[in-house]
């Protein structure tokens, strides 16, 4: 479903613009475009309840998908896996390495 993957693409942009622009700058002080930028980034905390709703309704569309299918859990976890755990270790091998040449 192409579409709902678009709409996943959004509630991920409302969260990184909240974060971004509404925790550090805040509206102080600002006034005309700044000002109806932050406005237009203060709903991104939708973006994480959108995120995980789409989320769950898109895995249970591939369960239910694949569920004639022999051994359904199975190979369901296994992509799952193939997919996660890279950039999973990936992300934590940067995060040892950057912490250890941080200390020299």
């Amino acid at each position: 479903m192409p579409e709902l993957g678009t709409i996943h693409g959004i509630a991920v942009l409302l969260v990184l613009f909240f974060h971004g622009f509404g925790f550090r700058y805040g509206h102080e002080g600002l006034s005309g475009l700044p000002k109806l930028f932050f406005a237009a980034t203060v709903p991104g905390w939708v973006g994480v309840n959108l995120f995980f709703v789409l989320s769950g309704f898109l895995i249970t569309g591939i369960l239910l998908d694949a569920k004639p299918k022999a051994n359904y859990y199975r190979s369901f976890y296994i992509r799952r896996a193939l997919r996660i755990l890279p950039l999973y270790y990936a992300s934590c091998r940067c995060i040892t390495q950057s912490s250890f040449f941080s200390r020299s």
